[in-house]
């Protein structure tokens, strides 16, 4: 690290991430993230994807940038259920898209067990997930301290249980992605290599 010109090492800056999502749902999990990685992540809900373009995603990170040259790392958080809204937002250039089919439930579900990469509807997810005994009480746009707990110690075992990508109408999260770069920022930070 370069010394400043009273000697102190300069300060490197912590990255900065930005998430677009559709829901409350989404919001509610990626805070939940946030405060168990502690990283400076800006969560933009009720961004409909119809509405995002590269021109959408660079006022949202204009708007953040402190200075110019300050990085921030955008990623859109979306349920992949509508094949052509999925299409636009995997499109997107300038963020990295982060997509469930058929919804954000079915990457809860892989907490707690091995999701078949078969077709799947929001409801018979919903459904599944509600029969386990963790997530009895679930409710969509809210999660409790229990459900928050299993969604952060058994997120990496969740890696594991679902597919990260579909050609077909099948089941998926590449919600693994996003954990991965979370776990590199948090790792980034510790050491000080950013």
């Amino acid at each position: 690290m370069r010394k400043q010109a009273g000697g102190r090492a300069a300060r490197k800056m912590k990255p900065v991430i930005l998430v677009l999502c559709e829901g409350k749902t989404e919001e509610c999990y990626v805070d939940c993230l946030k405060q168990k990685y502690r990283l400076p992540i800006r969560v933009v809900s009720k961004v409909v994807g119809q509405k995002i373009s590269p021109a959408l995603i660079n006022r949202y990170k204009n708007e953040m940038r402190l200075c110019k040259s300050e990085q921030i790392d955008c990623f859109l958080l979306y349920d992949a259920d509508v094949p052509e809204i999925a299409d636009r937002i995997a499109a997107c250039t300038g963020a990295t898209a982060i997509l469930s089919r058929p919804c954000l439930e079915v990457w809860f579900l892989a907490h707690t067990e091995k999701v078949a990469a078969a077709d799947l509807s929001a409801a018979e997810c919903l459904r599944r997930l509600t029969r386990t005994e963790e997530w009895k009480g679930y409710r969509k746009g809210f999660l409790s301290e229990s459900e928050k707990k299993l969604l952060w110690d058994k997120r990496l075992e969740a890696m594991c249980n679902i597919a990260e990508s579909s050609a077909t109408g099948a089941a998926f999260s590449n919600i693994p992605e996003f954990i991965r770069a979370l776990e590199h920022y948090r790792h980034e930070n510790e050491n000080g290599d950013r």
